[in-house]
């Protein structure tokens, strides 16, 4: 069980978070093994039905049956739940667009954004050896355990989407294979599915530039790629960490990437691709927003994430931006516009479809369909 001496733990001043541009959320407070830990937790002010935003007030829920959709939002390194600002309003007030499937349901929704161990509001454990692929890894698993399982409205069923970037898709894209019958949808952002294999160049020269700079200022880092963001913003993705002790979690996230076989991390890679390679077509419905300008985890690594775990019986949908960089979040508005309504006009079969409706949207068929290969042999039986 892990036991950290609160003493080796840097708690941020609530004074230091306080009038965060663009992100008016009442952090919730939780504990992990003794660690206090930050979510946001909100939820929508209406119910959607047939295009229509209906506010809670005004709904008599009398004979109807609401399905519930939860967003976990995952963010990377080194940033925060902040990071999510532009798509959480988004997930919380779009309805699905009039005459498509989704809108035929009456649909409310959930959104939940984690600060992980030593990362925004969250507790900072400042001696390095305390971060590991295990504890960060584990630390989802048990948020989803206590948080989504846990609790109504999430644990009554519904639609269940992990959104993810850096990261949080590092971590996040292994827990549909320990949650099989949980996620229905992924939006995929700028990240990879580690199996041991070697990094980008551009993943390279991070790692360094962080090795180099134990005291880096995590806003500048933010900024550097994302030139449209205001002193205000910038400012707030450094005031987590004010100090070098509260920075123990940055530094150590680069050498915990599993690059290399036999490193924690290989083998929960392995087993979600595997999960991934045996799912019946859109059974799991990905879309994958791709930040063109990204160095690090750009188009190159998205088009192998893709191929090696969507692409041969699943499927996904591809939008490509092509002005984001790596934190693909801070263009985040219009992608979650363009993943809600996507999948409200996505059918089995017909996800063609969609991508006539949704500009910039692209659909890839997977290479096998999976179901007529069992159906074919169960013939042979």
């Amino acid at each position: 069980m892990l036991t950290i001496d609160p003493s080796r733990v840097y708690r941020t001043p609530d004074s230091a978070l306080q009038d965060l541009p663009g992100f008016p959320y009442v952090p919730r407070y939780e504990y992990y093994h003794g660690l206090r830990y930050a979510l946001i937790d909100e939820t929508s002010p209406y119910v959607f039905h047939d295009g229509r935003q209906i506010p809670i007030e005004q709904f008599q829920d009398a004979g109807k049956e609401v399905h519930w959709e939860t967003y976990l939002c995952f963010h990377g390194q080194p940033t925060w739940s902040y990071l999510y600002r532009k798509m959480i309003p988004v997930f919380l007030n779009r309805a699905p667009p009039k005459g498509s499937s989704s809108a035929r349901k009456y649909v409310r929704r959930r959104v939940l954004a984690p600060d992980y161990i030593g990362f925004g509001r969250s507790d900072k454990p400042i001696d390095d050896e305390v971060y590991t692929w295990h504890l960060h890894h584990d630390f989802l698993i048990q948020f989803i355990i206590r948080q989504v399982l846990g609790e109504a409205p999430s644990s009554q069923g519904g639609d269940v989407i992990g959104v993810m970037q850096d990261w949080g898709g590092i971590l996040g894209l292994t827990l549909p294979a320990i949650f099989p019958t949980l996620f229905t949808h992924l939006l995929v952002m700028n990240t990879s599915l580690c199996i041991g294999l070697p990094p980008s160049k551009g993943w390279l020269q991070f790692r360094d530039f962080i090795a180099r700079s134990p005291d880096v200022n995590v806003g500048p880092v933010i900024g550097r790629g994302s030139k449209h963001l205001s002193k205000e913003e910038v400012a707030a993705y450094d005031a987590p960490h004010p100090t070098k002790e509260s920075k123990a979690g940055v530094r150590r996230f680069p050498p915990l990437v599993p690059i290399r076989p036999g490193m924690a991390g290989v083998a929960s890679g392995y087993a979600a691709m595997a999960f991934f390679n045996h799912l019946p077509r859109s059974s799991i419905r990905p879309f994958v927003a791709i930040g063109v300008a990204d160095p690090v985890l750009g188009v190159p690594v998205m088009e192998d994430l893709i191929s090696q775990n969507f692409a041969s019986t699943l499927g996904c949908f591809v939008m490509n931006i092509q002005e984001a960089g790596h934190f693909v979040q801070e263009w985040g508005g219009p992608i979650a516009e363009k993943a809600i309504d996507t999948w409200a006009w996505a059918k089995d079969g017909e996800e063609g479809e969609a991508t006539k409706r949704v500009e910039g949207v692209e659909w890839r068929e997977p290479k096998m369909d999976l179901k007529a290969e069992v159906e074919k042999t169960k013939s042979k039986l």
